[in-house]
């Protein structure tokens, strides 16, 4: 494995030909990509937790220091322009050590106002928050629609340093899960199974890549399940787990879900049977392969086990066509993984522009590329029992079909899904998740 500066100075390498095709393509001289700023609390003196903008933090993992910028022109060494005022109400972070600080030219500023000094006179092009250029009188265009395609394209594809981070963070996060189901297991609330995750990454809730999802019993039914009860249940009144929980490094995130089950059982085999079948799934995962055609493959494994559990009498292939699998799995089977959670260029057909538009039968479907080496996605199968699916299921022409004893008594568990994030390589894919578990 090459070292951590070796990967970095390569990733450097490729960002800038990257730049220099996007500049061109889109008639721009250089860049100024802003670090953005913490939002304003409405009627308070306090702000909004920070979150630096992506195209910023792929040049230079800078997490902590809004107001701050990266100037790239063609040719020259990416000046990092890195805003620390004098304040003795807060202290300013340091600059992290770390190979960027060989490879850019840095620069520390005083007040936001200094950036002008640094900026050529050519046809700059401004990325970012446009607030955070508000009352600074710098001019150039914003955030070009052309200029920000053309790099959203090519970010779908990481280079080996992002990817390095990308296992780091799962590392990490991984500790975070571990610590997790010890704190299930000993019977603690969602509340403190929050904190024993952040405890176990290293990590604050505001340096995690989106927050947190502790959901057990039938919380595991919500989605994106935003609340931490603070109430410990007795064990008779414990039945499962869905903890959906990723880390970051240097700015790049992992998504991971994981679901347990309380007790020996059938919804514990259910929960082996999701685990193998999702493995199946991230084994089909391989350059070429379009992404829609890995969900509808997905929906047919689904169905396979609705039919194994005997929750609906029909053949899988039925499931899948008269929509009955909808009901239990409303969400996609994935989606790229970089520095946003749900990575941009998802729906890109060419750096042009040209967007591929998702399949009728998956509308909301947020990737449609064919998979190629470089993308990392998330794998994540899921079967739920969500009461308002499965109302609008009961008044369906299918209804009969549909085992409604036993959905009831499966209700209590919420619902199950088993999340990797896997790298597309040349020759087939890595599961970077798998890979971290079984160390």
């Amino acid at each position: 494995m090459a070292s951590a500066s070796r990967l970095y100075a390569a990733h450097i390498k490729s960002l800038c030909q990257r730049y220099d095709r996007a500049l061109e393509a889109s008639g721009f001289d250089s860049v100024l990509i802003g670090a953005g700023q913490a939002p304003p609390v409405y009627r308070d003196d306090q702000h909004y937790p920070y979150r630096a903008e992506a195209l910023f933090l792929q040049w230079a993992p800078l997490l902590a220091h809004p107001g701050s910028a990266l100037l790239y022109r063609p040719g020259r060494k990416p000046l990092l322009l890195v805003l620390e005022p004098v304040d003795y109400w807060h202290q300013p972070a340091p600059i992290p050590q770390g190979p960027w600080q060989r490879r850019l030219d840095i620069r520390v500023l005083r007040k936001p106002g200094d950036l002008r000094r640094h900026l050529p006179r050519n046809t700059l092009a401004l990325l970012g928050d446009p607030g955070q250029w508000r009352g600074l009188e710098i001019s150039g265009h914003r955030n070009p629609r052309p200029l920000l395609t053309y790099l959203d394209y090519e970010r779908a594809c990481k280079t080996s340093w992002e990817v390095h981070c990308i296992e780091q963070a799962t590392v990490q996060a991984l500790a975070g899960h571990r610590a997790v189901q010890t704190a299930f297991q000993a019977g603690l609330s969602e509340f403190e199974m929050g904190l024993m995750f952040l405890a176990g990454c290293g990590q604050s809730d505001a340096e995690l890549p989106y927050p947190a999802i502790v959901a057990m019993n039938e919380n595991g039914a919500t989605l994106h399940y935003q609340h931490r009860n603070r109430q410990r249940l007795p064990a008779r009144e414990r039945h499962s787990l869905l903890l959906d929980a990723g880390s970051s490094v240097a700015g790049y995130a992992s998504d991971i879900t994981r679901t347990h089950a309380a007790r020996r059982g059938e919804f514990a085999t259910m929960v082996r049977d999701m685990d193998r079948t999702q493995q199946g799934l991230c084994a089909q995962v391989k350059p070429g392969v379009a992404f829609p055609d890995l969900q509808l493959g997905a929906f047919t494994a689904l169905a396979e086990l609705l039919a194994r559990w005997e929750l609906v009498r029909m053949s899988p292939a039925d499931m899948v066509k008269r929509r009955i699998v909808d009901s239990f799995m409303p969400h996609g089977l994935g989606h790229l993984l970089g520095l946003q959670v749900h990575d941009v260029g998802g729906n890109l057909a060419s750096p042009g522009g040209r967007k591929l538009a998702p399949p009728v039968r998956f509308p909301r479907l947020r990737l449609t590329r064919s998979l190629e080496p470089g993308m990392v996605v998330t794998i994540e199968p899921g079967i739920y029992f969500i009461d308002p699916l499965l109302a609008r299921l009961k008044k369906s022409r299918h209804h009969r079909q549909v085992n409604w004893k036993k959905l009831r008594d499966l209700r209590r568990y919420g619902g199950i899904r088993i999340e990797d994030n896997v790298l597309v390589t040349a020759d087939g894919h890595r599961n970077l998740t798998r890979e971290a578990q079984n160390r």
